[in-house]
Parts: C-alpha cells; structure tokens; sequence
C-alpha cells in the first residue's frame, strides 16, 4: 500500500500542468513559495535538452545535464537533488534553504534564473491526478470493533465499516513539517490531527495523520478536505465515503450508531437535522427524564437538557423550532398526566405551557399547520381528540375519534391528519385494531379509510415521499417475542395497503420516527412484549416508493 501512494505521489509531481517560467509546490502547484525540504517543480523552456529520471533517493544534484542551485536570503548555495528533467520541467527537492527571497539557478541547456520566495510553511496535499485537486493521494485505515486493520487507497470511496469501526485518513504533502500547528477538516467537519511530520522514505514527503472519520460522511459523495498548517491553507483535495453493510440500498436496511441508552414507550422527533429520544424507560420500567440527540451528519449521540420529570408514554411533536412533550405517565401503569413541556434547542433548556384539557398517555401528537393534534390514550381517553396552538399557548377540544384507541401512531399527509392502529385497552394482550381514519382541518370532520392488512398496537411510522409507513407492534402471536416485524406501506393517494417486507430487528413501544436526507431512522424500541426489553438498536430503511 506504501508503494502505491508513493507511486501517485511520485507520478502527481510529474504532470504538471502550469505554463511559463515559473516554481510551484509539487502538491498545490501554487506558483512562487517554497518550503525548505519540499518538492517543488519547475515550468518553463529550454529547462533540459533531453528528458531523464532519477532512481530511488537520494537523488542526484545533477540529472540528464541539468543541476539546479538556490541562493537563499542568507546567502549560502545550495544543490538541490533532482527527481526529473525535461525540456518544459524539473521536478526537484528544495534543500534547507533559510526562509527569505530566493533565486533559482538552472543549468541546462541554457542558464536560467527564477525568483522564489522560501516560507518555513508552504502547505501542500498530494491529489492522486496530479493536478492539485481531486481525489487525494492518500491511505484508510479502518480499525474494526474486533481490532482488525483494512487499508485501501482514497482514490476510491472509502468504506467505513459497520459500527464500532474508526476509520483514520493518512494524507500526503509536501511543505508542511515545519508548522507550529495543523488542522484538518472534512466535509465542512473537524477531524483530529493525530499527528504531522516528514515520511520516512521519500525526501520532502510528508504525512498527516487524521480521524477517526465522522461516519455521517458517508453517502454525501466528494466532500472537501482542508488542511491548514499555521494559518496557511493548503490546496483543497477530496473524499467519498461509504458505510458498506450499512448504507443500504433502495428497499434495504441498514443501521447506525446505537443509543447511549437502551429505551422503549419513548417519544421520538426530528428537528434541525437531529433526532431526539426523549423519556421512556429501560428494562427497570422506571421512567427517565433522559433525551438522548442523535446527529445525523456526524452519526453520534449525546445527551441534552433532561425532561423537567421522568415520563414513558408520553406524546412529542416538533413544530416551528421547538419540541413539545404532551402527556405521558409518571409510573409503569396508571399515573397519567396532563403537562406540556416546551423544549428550545437554542436555549438548551425547558419550560411549562397550558396544560393538555384531559390527562392522557400512549396516544400520538402530529403537527398538522400551525396546530398540534393530540389523538387517542390509554382508558378511559382512549377517544380524546384536541389541538394545541403553540403561538398562542391555548388548547382547543375537537369531536372524539370515531374507533378509541392508545398505542396508535398519528401522521401527517398533505395536509390532513391519518390516525392508524392501536389497541382497545392498557395491557399489551388487548385487542387491536386495523382501523384507519383520517381528519381534515379544513372541515373538521372525520373518514373512514382502508383498514391496515392487520390488527396492530404499538406500532411506528413515518411520512416518506407521501407514502404512509408502518413498522413493528406489540401483540403478535406468530413471533417468540411476541413483537410484529411486519413492515407495511399505505397510499393515500389510491387508498390501498401493500406489505414491504419485514424489519431486520421486530421493535413496538417507540412513538414517533424521522425521514431525512432519503432514510427512516428508527431508534431503539422494545423486542418482546411488555415494557422489559428496550434496545439501543437503531435501525435504518431507505424507501424507494412513491405515493406522490
């Protein structure tokens, strides 16, 4: 792997594409600064009066007739070794010229001089072309969980691994051994430098070593890597990343970091590119005032401001910048509450609004316009209907669902609100229903609409491009656990159900899931029946169906 990126390096410092008499770093092809101890090429005419290479270093002070020497601010004369001499360039190693103006002098077919100037740092990275830009010259090396190294050059798109794998980035330039500090950033985020200094092998190459690679990378196609070596930017290369086994294709699932905490009977939302996990309870069936944040384009969690009180069943909504948390209980079984928590993302912090009219847990909230609708919960508000307006932090009672109903999931589509499964009573051996019916701001009344392929409660689902999908529930004879893996698409448009498939890992107790960037994020959710089998799993499903 070391002899192929010395190999592009090596070739990239060969196909220049400048014009004109003219000194440039090897790497940036930037015109007219130097470093000591970094490979440079020189354009121009009548440079040499025939074409020859050097071996392997240490390179020759004379090459094909030509000898090259610098005259630095301090005033000493010195050789530089040459790697390649041709009629229109030279390809040499500026020696350890002290920083100031400097003249070169070619000896070739004819006797030439270039004015330079020599910087301590002059920051170059290797593109694989040549060119300057590009895909970069450069190693991966993926450390998987279990401890195993994988290398592959960056030419191609860089696999990052399942998760648990680090993968780290080892780049190659020239002019930048001597910086006081370097930085490095991809893709617009910052990555560790683990460390910079001169390759070992090739004179005038150097290394900088960075990650791990923020996974969120993966799939954005080229992104940039900037490198900056004591304040001075070196020339902008690229990278592609993939996640192998993780990126799914079109109709597949994949997976992504798990949760900090494992949870179930939680409320997920989406705002501003990040997922929130909020509340719920682990196996203990103790309620937590945990909110984990997933952020999608770094692919980490963290956790944030917890919930002003421990709640599982509660009801979230993302609307105009905030959160809302509606409802919920304090208990495992019957302390149901009536509270709205504001959370502001900005401030990090939560506060109180007018409370819901009835106290309810287990139904499901959906922004529809400027409202938030609140249908369904346990008994006996399993028929409670409201919207609450957050601009004006007042509560409105609307007519009662037609079919009563908790562990339902709500979804907004094209501006009308669909209310789909759920079961009849609190424990998980209730009766559940197929039934679906949506509700129309505009008139205020409610419709029937196909039923579902089949009775489930505790089931998720998610809006992606105007398709209705619903993954998992609670309740299923056919499975061990006791858990649907059933995953189903409904069209609003022609009113019809057709199944997709089924999920990887079958999961109910998870109100709320998010579509973003072309995936459906479903994070964590319990396993088996009952609230005792919360996972910190965190699957993923890239839809391909459209009901547009």
């Amino acid at each position: 792997m070391k002899q192929q990126v010395r190999t592009a390096v090596l070739a990239a410092v060969l196909v220049g594409m400048a014009r004109g008499q003219t000194v440039v770093n090897a790497a940036s092809l930037e015109q007219g600064v130097v470093a000591p101890d970094s490979l440079a090429a020189i354009f121009g005419e009548r440079l040499a009066a025939a074409t020859a290479t050097a071996g392997a270093p240490p390179w020759p002070v004379e090459l094909g007739g030509v000898s090259v020497t610098v005259a630095d601010s301090a005033g000493a004369q010195l050789r530089a070794p040459l790697l390649h001499v041709s009629p229109r360039q030279i390809n040499l190693l500026i020696p350890s010229a002290a920083a100031g103006p400097a003249t070169i002098s070619i000896r070739g077919a004819e006797t030439q001089t270039v004015r330079i100037e020599i910087r301590a740092t002059a920051p170059g990275i290797f593109a694989a072309n040549g060119g300057g830009r590009g895909p970069a010259a450069a190693v991966a090396l993926r450390v998987a969980a279990n401890g195993d190294r994988t290398t592959a050059l960056v030419a191609d798109p860089v696999d990052l691994g399942g998760t648990g794998d680090e993968t780290y980035l080892s780049l190659f330039g020239t002019g930048l051994r001597r910086a006081a500090s370097l930085t490095a950033s991809i893709g617009g985020m910052a990555v560790p430098v683990l460390g910079y200094s001169a390759q070992a092998e090739t004179p005038g190459l150097d290394q900088v070593n960075a990650g791990p690679v923020p996974r969120g990378l993966a799939g954005r196609g080229d992104v940039d890597i900037v490198v900056t070596a004591a304040g001075a930017r070196a020339n902008i290369v690229t990278a592609a990343f993939r996640v192998g086994g993780l990126e799914p294709a079109v109709g597949a699932w994949g997976r992504r970091a798990p949760l900090i905490e494992a949870n179930s009977e939680m409320g997920v939302v989406e705002l501003n590119g990040k997922i929130y996990v909020i509340g719920g309870y682990p196996a203990s069936r103790v309620s937590v005032a945990t909110v984990q944040v997933y952020d999608i384009a770094s692919d980490t969690w963290t956790r944030t401001a917890p919930l002003p009180v421990a709640l599982n069943h509660l009801m979230p909504a993302a609307f105009d910048g905030k959160i809302y948390v509606i409802g919920g209980q304090t208990d495992a079984n019957t302390a149901y509450v009536n509270t709205v928590h504001e959370y502001d993302p900005a401030a990090g912090r939560w506060s109180r609004k007018a409370d819901m009219p009835t106290s309810r847990s287990a139904g499901a909230a959906v922004p529809v316009g400027g409202k938030i609708y609140v249908a369904g919960g346990r008994p006996p508000r399993g028929a409670d209907f409201a919207a609450y307006d957050p601009a004006a932090d007042r509560w409105e009672t609307l007519p009662n669902l037609p079919t009563q109903r908790n562990h339902l999931i709500a979804l907004e589509n094209d501006g009308k609100l669909y209310v789909v499964g759920g079961r009849f009573e609190g424990g998980f051996t209730s009766p559940q229903t197929d039934a679906v019916e949506s509700y129309d701001p505009a008139t205020g009344r409610w419709s029937t609409r196909a039923t579902m392929l089949k009775p489930r409660g505790g089931v998720n689902g998610v809006v992606a491009n105007g398709c209705v999908h619903i993954f998992g529930g609670e309740g299923s004879a056919a499975d061990p656990g006791g858990v649907y893996p059933d995953h189903d698409l409904y069209d609003p448009v022609s009113d019809k159900w057709s199944r997709v498939g089924s999920m990887p890992v079958p999961v109910h107790g998870v109100t709320g899931a998010a579509f973003v960037n072309g995936l459906i994020y479903l994070p964590g959710g319990g396993t088996s029946s009952g609230g005792s089998s919360g996972g910190v799993q965190h699957q993923v499903y890239r839809p391909g169906q459209s009901c547009r």
